[in-house]
C-alpha cells in the first residue's frame, strides 16, 4: 500500500512539472495575457489529466508571484497597472545588469556561440513576424546571462521576475508587429561579452530590459 502510495505521489509531481513547464513557458511567450482567469477544471481536461498536478502547477506558479488564487477553483494572470509594471521591469534590469557584469568575467567561447545562435533565431522571428517565437529565444539568451553568473539566488531572482513580467512584455512586443525596434538589439551585449566588458555588458543589458520600464512608466 505504502509503494502505490509513493507511485502515484511520483505520478503527480512528474505530471505537475510538466503542466508547470508548459504554462510558464505560456506566460513568457504571452499565450497567457494579463487578467487571464486560469479554470483547473478546463486546463485538467486539456491537459488530459486529473486536477491535482494542475493544481499543484498552479499553486506552485501563484508562490512565484506569476499566477494569484481567484477562487477556488481558478487563478489568474494578474491584471497590473502599467506602474507596477514598469517597477517589476526596473528591478528585473538591476538583476539582469549584475548577472551580466559577472558572467562577462567568466564566459566561455561555447556561451558566446550559444548566445549568438539565440539572437539570430530572434533575428529570423522578428523577420517573419512570429513574436512566440521570438520571445521564447528571448528568454532562453536571458536565462542563459543569469546561470552564466553562477550564483543560483541571483538566477532563480531575475528568472521569476522575467516569467511574471513575461504576459507585459509580450504585450508590449506584440504592439511593435513589423517595427524593427528589436532587431539584432542583443549584438552589442554579446559582443560586450565577448571582450569581457563587464561594464558595458551591464549597462547594454540594463537598457535591454528597462525596454518594459520606459513602455509602462
Amino acid at each position: 500500500m505504502i509503494n502505490e502510495n509513493m507511485k502515484f505521489v511520483s505520478i503527480t509531481l512528474n505530471l505537475s512539472a510538466k503542466v508547470y513547464a508548459d504554462l510558464r513557458l505560456k506566460l513568457i511567450i504571452g499565450d497567457l495575457k494579463p487578467g487571464e482567469t486560469l479554470s483547473i477544471r478546463t486546463l485538467a481536461e486539456g491537459y488530459d489529466h486529473g486536477s491535482m498536478p494542475v493544481r499543484e502547477a498552479l499553486r506552485q506558479l501563484s508562490s512565484e508571484g506569476a499566477l494569484v488564487g481567484e477562487a477556488k477553483k481558478a487563478y489568474r494572470v494578474p491584471d497590473l497597472s502599467p506602474n507596477e509594471a514598469a517597477k517589476l521591469f526596473y528591478v528585473r534590469a538591476a538583476l539582469e545588469g549584475a548577472s551580466a557584469e559577472i558572467a562577462a568575467k567568466t564566459v566561455e567561447q561555447t556561451d558566446i556561440e550559444y548566445l549568438r545562435l539565440l539572437s539570430s533565431k530572434m533575428d529570423e522571428a522578428w523577420s517573419i513576424n512570429n513574436a512566440g517565437k521570438f520571445l521564447e529565444n528571448n528568454f532562453l539568451f536571458h536565462s542563459h546571462i543569469y546561470a552564466m553568473a553562477k550564483n543560483s539566488v541571483l538566477e532563480k531572482m531575475a528568472e521569476n521576475l522575467y516569467i511574471r513580467t513575461g504576459p507585459w512584455l509580450s504585450k508590449g512586443i506584440k504592439s511593435l508587429s513589423r517595427s524593427n525596434a528589436w532587431e539584432k538589439s542583443h549584438d552589442g551585449i554579446i559582443n560586450a561579452l565577448d571582450a569581457r566588458d563587464s561594464v558595458m555588458a551591464r549597462r547594454l543589458i540594463e537598457e535591454d530590459s528597462s525596454w518594459g520600464k520606459q513602455l509602462y512608466q
